[in-house]
């Protein structure tokens, strides 16, 4: 189960002079039913569990309150591993959880301090702000319900080991269990979701240029209740909208089901794009996607729509005649330019990420700075304020520069001798109260 973090920054959100960020409260637990793989369980196989079967386990309320302490002081990962004082995965460490966990009676709650400037960003860019929390318990299979839901086990002697902001799946799971979903569930619901907006896309497009009148988006969406099967949608599309149509159209509920299938089928198969290139543009990703999917003058129709530009063989005074394959290839044009819109926002994130950790790496440096477009524009602006000349300095370097110049003005400071409070050295005072004033000959 993912947490956000806390979002209330003018209450619970801090940043100290060096530019770490403090939380004073987030849920990183929830007593709840959650699903897991047979496999993933501790012990699964003494347990007889199947490791292909999936299983509701309770995070029960009791066993988290009486853990909840063990959740304190606990390492904040960047991902998700076991770690251990002898295995601590320094690397992976971007902050740690408070001393104050508590259990509400839903949430189990800590404040939290994070160190990393990079996962700073991500969290102040909404990208990193899920939290999840990891921890050993022992596994007892016996059913029962909670809030009305079925659970086959009960997760009793909760312990926490760590937790972390971003998600890679449950390494080490049958010691060490993280409360998040595996990653076959998280694929299987993004795939729903996609063959979800890709349907609703193929219906909209199949009936709207058929309708006398246009039909409201949640009209044309409700659809999606009447079935599982491409079948049964088409056949409620025909019975909702067969009086509505436009002189000389029908729907052919057969055509719209084949239709509705292929759009299906290619959504639910589809794997996660890369990021694109910073400098690509929404036409080149949209022709992307489609290369090879259709006809060339289709691609060319298209680019002509999403650029602005007439096609090669548009008649520019005319509009050009519909063809009778379009209600087949616009479903799968929707799709497209869906599926490049998702892409483009995933990386403007990725850009708003990489200025927020320019602007934290430059703070001990210059301090807050303006707004600015560019992480380059943002180390540039603060090498030149401590005077460093980057004529002739491919933009590249201007973060180790950054970096170095921090390096030079934090060996400059004066070291704080540190206090020593312990019971030894006031000890040997008491002892030999007259050692300070030895002269070495």
């Amino acid at each position: 189960m993912n947490h956000g973090l806390a979002l209330d920054r003018a209450s619970v959100r801090s940043y100290d002079r060096d530019g770490r960020l403090h939380v004073a409260e987030s849920p990183i637990s929830k007593a709840t039913v959650s699903s897991y793989y047979g496999r993933k369980i501790p012990n699964w196989q003494r347990l007889g569990l199947d490791p292909n079967r999936m299983y509701k386990l309770l995070r029960d309320p009791d066993e988290i309150k009486k853990g909840a302490a063990t959740f304190n002081n606990l390492p904040l990962l960047k991902k998700h591993i076991p770690v251990t004082a002898a295995k601590p995965s320094t690397e992976l460490i971007v902050g740690t959880t408070g001393s104050n966990s508590m259990f509400d009676g839903t949430y189990l709650k800590n404040s939290l301090a994070i160190w990393d400037a990079e996962s700073i960003a991500g969290i102040e860019s909404d990208e990193q702000k899920e939290l999840s929390a990891a921890y050993h318990y022992v596994a007892d299979m016996t059913p029962g319900t909670y809030d009305g839901i079925h659970h086959d086990g009960v997760m009793r002697d909760i312990v926490g080991n760590h937790v972390a902001l971003v998600e890679e799946g449950r390494a080490g799971a049958d010691v060490v269990v993280c409360d998040s979903l595996p990653l076959e569930l998280k694929h299987m619901k993004l795939n729903k979701k996609m063959v979800a907006v890709a349907v609703r896309a193929a219906l909209g497009a199949y009936l709207q240029p058929k309708l006398a009148q246009d039909a409201a988006p949640k009209e044309i969406a409700s659809l999606l209740k009447a079935g599982d099967s491409a079948k049964s949608i088409a056949e409620a599309a025909k019975n909702k909208f067969g009086t509505l149509l436009a002189q000389d159209m029908e729907i052919d509920s057969a055509e719209l089901a084949s239709i509705i299938e292929a759009v299906a089928d290619d959504a639910e198969t589809q794997e996660p794009a890369e990021p694109p290139a910073q400098d690509d543009d929404i036409c080149a990703q949209v022709l992307e996607l489609l290369a090879g999917k259709l006809p060339e003058e289709d691609l060319e129709k298209i680019r002509a729509l999403i650029s602005g530009t007439p096609a090669q063989d548009d008649d520019p005074d005319n509009e050009p005649e519909p063809k009778e394959e379009d209600s087949v290839s616009k479903p799968a044009m929707d799709a497209a330019i869906c599926a490049a819109t998702r892409k483009i926002e995933k990386d403007t994130v990725n850009r708003i990420n990489v200025i927020r950790i320019a602007e934290a790496e430059v703070k001990p440096l210059i301090g807050d700075v303006v707004a600015m477009d560019s992480a380059d524009e943002i180390y540039r602006v603060a090498l030149d304020e401590v005077g460093v000349d980057t004529t002739g300095v491919h933009p590249s370097a201007y973060r180790s520069l950054v970096k170095m110049q921090i390096s030079i003005a934090e060996s400059a400071k004066p070291k704080a001798r540190l206090a020593m409070d312990s019971a030894a050295i006031d000890s040997f005072e008491k002892r030999f109260p007259t050692a300070s004033k030895l002269v070495r000959v």
